[in-house]
């Protein structure tokens, strides 16, 4: 199917996305691409230069019609050239994702195609598909605004309907086949049907989401809430609880020290402790230090996509953080500690503190029993890192991407972790889950608004296991 196969079709319209315009530039050079309610600071889009020809083809669009009747108005203002050169110029407008195809029958629109990849040209199969097809697994039916959106990372596009019982018109399964959202009760035997019976749905649909390429949706630091929503500050508010203030590591000595290449060498992950020597307060202090405390606040002006500016905090750490808004929070979840008791804390990382969050031992038990499960009951570490993040601080600036941001985030606060225990003569152990539910019980946090990404197992290292 290609996009001059469109040009017979007379079920399949073509208007632009609902939210733009087409507009004829002030110099009258270019036609300018506009939203339909622009902003004092928007500025238009050059799409092409300026065809008087196109100006009757742009207003039927703007309404939506036939490939072939918008040919058809370009022809009539500038010859056949006229036509050729508008479907062209829709052809490329259809690549970037301007473009959108509402499906019609004798009853009216029934729904609309909006294309993701730039590859995809709607069509409708030559025949009504089995009435035993139906959606493929990996599709999602959401509401979007007020209709419903039918999506798929395995389909080049979004069908959107104002009602649930359009996708059994006939026109609209027709689309549906063409464009992949149905299959069939059997199942082929290649590769890909192979690998994708071993894909989650949450898995496909987050691992397609946010990189580029397999949507048109708002990707990257956009800042969208810019002037609606204020932004987290760069520092957590403090909890109420009892503060224990932290030893602090001592100046770095380059002379006679251990090599980074020698200690990057022996990190591993170790899920064996010495019992008889615990970690100790000072210890716990001395690495907090090291792998994440504040070491600067810093106010930046930011941008956001219609021009305007505000003040945004950051912080600068020890650990690389994505746009430096450092959201993750630690939380030390305490079953052995000398000088601490068992509990649940939170690491102030401004004020280099604790500040007990839950003395509630049986908590402690649950969560340490949770963090001995994930690996396979081999680890009984003498504490957790409950590594948290506050959402809001990277979701106000991104889109798309805000939760894979604070997924490498926690990688790489995993890996600075890692890397100032071992030199620190401690076993470290990062895990791949944890219980967040638990820590929403025992905090009272929502965990929309703050919830566990990761969970970092820390203990004192036997000496059997230390560097000679």
């Amino acid at each position: 199917m290609t996009f001059f196969d469109l040009l017979p079709e007379r079920r399949l319209l073509l208007r632009l996305h609902r939210d733009l315009s087409i507009r004829v530039a002030a110099d009258r050079a270019t036609f300018e691409l506009q939203r339909r309610a622009p902003s004092t600071t928007d500025v238009g889009i050059p799409l092409v230069r300026y065809r008087t020809a196109f100006e009757p083809a742009n207003r039927l669009l703007a309404e939506g019609a036939p490939l072939g009747d918008l040919r058809d108005a370009a022809i009539a203002g500038g010859g056949a050239a006229g036509g050729a050169a508008y479907v062209l110029f829709l052809q490329r407008l259809t690549m970037r994702g301007i473009i959108e195809f509402p499906v019609v029958d004798d009853e009216g629109a029934r729904a609309v195609i909006r294309p993701q990849w730039g590859s995809f040209v709607p069509a409708l199969s030559p025949e009504d598909p089995p009435s035993g097809d139906a959606l493929e697994r990996f599709a999602l039916v959401r509401r979007d605004g007020a209709s419903w959106l039918v999506e798929s990372p395995l389909v080049g596009a979004h069908f959107l309907v104002d009602d649930l019982a359009a996708l059994d018109a006939p026109v609209v399964r027709r689309a549906l086949h063409a464009a992949g959202f149905l299959e069939r009760s059997q199942n082929r035997s290649d590769r890909r049907e192979t690998t994708l019976k071993q894909w989650e749905f949450h898995d496909l649909v987050f691992s397609m989401r946010h990189r580029r390429g397999w949507h048109r949706a708002a990707y990257g630091g956009l800042f969208p809430f810019l002037g609606d929503i204020a932004p987290l500050p760069a520092a957590r508010e403090p909890w109420p609880g009892r503060r224990i203030p932290l030893e602090r590591a001592p100046p770095p000595n380059d002379a006679g020290g251990e090599s980074f290449v020698s200690v990057h060498e022996r990190r591993r992950s170790e899920r064996s402790y010495d019992e008889a020597h615990p970690l100790t307060l000072a210890q716990l202090g001395v690495f907090l230090d090291r792998a994440a405390r504040v070491r600067a606040f810093e106010t930046v002006p930011v941008t956001n996509f219609s021009g305007r500016t505000a003040p945004f905090e950051i912080s600068r750490r020890p650990y690389p953080n994505g746009g430096a808004s450092y959201e993750l929070e630690i939380y030390p979840v305490v079953q052995r500690c000398e000088g601490l008791a068992a509990g649940m804390y939170h690491y102030d990382a401004a004020r280099h503190e604790l500040v007990e969050v839950s003395a509630d031992t049986d908590a402690v038990e649950r969560y340490i029993h949770a963090a001995k499960v994930a690996t396979a009951g081999v680890a009984d570490p003498h504490l957790v890192l409950g590594i948290a993040a506050r959402f809001a601080r990277v979701l106000w600036k991104y889109r798309s991407i805000a939760y894979s941001v604070i997924l490498r985030n926690t990688g790489a606060l995993y890996q600075t972790m890692y890397l100032v225990a071992t030199e620190l003569g401690l076993s470290p152990c990062g895990i791949g889950s944890g219980d967040s539910a638990l820590f929403a019980r025992v905090t009272g946090l929502d965990p929309v608004v703050e919830g566990t990404v990761g969970d970092f197992l820390l203990g004192g290292r036997p000496r059997s296991k230390r560097p000679s």
